[in-house]
Parts: C-alpha cells; structure tokens; sequence
C-alpha cells in the first residue's frame, strides 16, 4: 500500500508536526526528537549492506544512493515536488495531533521501518530505500526554512546541495561577481 506523509513546521509551538494516510491523528516531533531521527536514519542507511556489491566506503557509497534517489524517478512513479504542508494556527488536525516520545528504525538494503512511539501506541512508516531518501531530504529542507542548525552538523550528503551538477552550476555565482576574485598577477 501506498503511503503519503506530509510534515509543516509549526512556529507558534516551535514544533514539526507529521502526518501519515493510515494514522489516527498526527504527531508532534520535538527539535531533539527530530535531531536523534537525522543522525539514528543517517547512520542505519550507513551501516545496512548495500542491494548490490559496493566496495566503497559507506558514506560515498551512500551520497550515490541519496543523489540517485532525487535525481532519477523509479519506473513508474511520477516525479512530484516536495511541498511543505502548511496549516493555520488553529487547524483542527493539529489539536489532537499525539507528541513523539521516541523514534526507532530498522533498515536493510531495500527497506526501512521507522517507529513513533507516542503515549498512545506506535506509529510505523515503511519506506523503500529511495523513499527514505527523498524522505529524509524534505525533512532537511523543511528544517532548514525553520533555521533550525543547532546541532553538530549532519552527514555530508543529507545537507549538501542535490541538484544535478549541470544545474548547480548554473546558480554558482562566478568569484569575479561576488567581488571574491583572485588576485591576478601581470
């Protein structure tokens, strides 16, 4: 079955709160919740074998994986832009949403299982690999539009620009532009 999560930031709680097709209510996770879910998904995606031989080391080999999961859609999906949800301070779903006490997670080289453990029971989230990914990628960017940078920095390859380099490219402004220039020698 297919899932669909949707995550906002809710600035008047200084919370993210997450929504699942499938769950009762919606969660609130903490800015310490949220930090423990970056680095526990980072390092399992790290440690799980890869689907096919890779001698490269985890984190490289990893960066692939990410890259690859933004950059190409999967046979039969339809490429669909990462939107923020946004609700009004008052919205209904938010009232009843349950706080995230603790996160867990599983992963192996095609899946991973996350777990919110709420005073009210768990809620699981199975994700593909990819999904995971493009997840974990929305969950940054929505991290970043709430400057929420406290903490020690994260993997390389969950907070480095994953645009194709060709686009990339296109957006660096030249260093003789930004008034950065070298010094030249004549």
């Amino acid at each position: 079955m297919m899932v669909s999560t949707t995550f906002g930031y809710h600035a008047a709680e200084d919370r993210i709160w997450l929504s699942c097709t499938g769950w009762p209510h919606r969660l609130w996770l903490t800015r310490r919740l949220v930090h423990d879910l970056l680095v526990l998904a980072t390092r399992a995606l790290e440690a799980a074998p890869p689907a096919q031989a890779d001698a490269r080391p985890a984190a490289e080999r990893v960066a692939a994986e990410h890259d690859d999961s933004l950059n190409r859609p999967r046979a039969g999906e339809s490429a669909q832009p990462l939107r923020p949800g946004r609700e009004s301070a008052g919205a209904p779903e938010l009232a009843t949403a349950e706080l995230c006490l603790q996160v867990g997670m599983q992963c192996n080289a095609e899946q991973a299982e996350l777990v919110f453990r709420t005073a009210g029971g768990e809620r699981r989230l199975l994700l593909t690999r990819p999904g995971l990914h493009r997840w974990l990628h929305a969950l940054h960017r929505l991290l970043t539009s709430a400057r929420w940078h406290e903490w020690p920095p994260l993997s390389d390859w969950l907070t480095r620009s994953h645009l194709p380099p060709a686009l990339q490219a296109l957006l660096r402004v030249p260093p003789e532009a930004d008034g950065n220039a070298p010094a030249q020698r004549r």
